[in-house]
């Protein structure tokens, strides 16, 4: 349990600059254009919506051939990370425009 921990405080910790990246463009978008953070709001739902989505029709059709689960042939793995790549770019996109 404590691997579990301290690997998500990991995976927490390398986000973390572009979250306060993230937060101070909102800070400044809000007391510059306030009637916009509504707007903002609206397509980073949409975007993540996407992300998520893309994901999981991923995992769903490929189930079979996860990243991870593959074997160690060096030209499947970075198949397989394209092939994710790919679809969770389409879903976010399909999410960000058609939304």
């Amino acid at each position: 349990m404590n691997d579990v921990v301290k690997n998500t405080a990991k995976d927490l910790s390398r986000a973390l600059p572009w979250l306060i990246i993230t937060i101070i463009c909102i800070v400044g978008l809000y007391f510059y254009a306030p009637n916009q953070v509504g707007l903002l709001a609206w397509t980073l739902t949409k975007v993540s919506m996407g992300a998520f989505l893309g994901y999981w029709i991923d995992r769903s059709i490929f189930y079979y051939a996860r990243p991870k689960d593959v074997d160690m042939d060096k030209d499947v793995f970075i198949h397989s990370c394209y092939r994710r790549s790919i679809i969770i770019a389409a879903a976010v996109i399909a999410c960000g425009l058609g939304l």
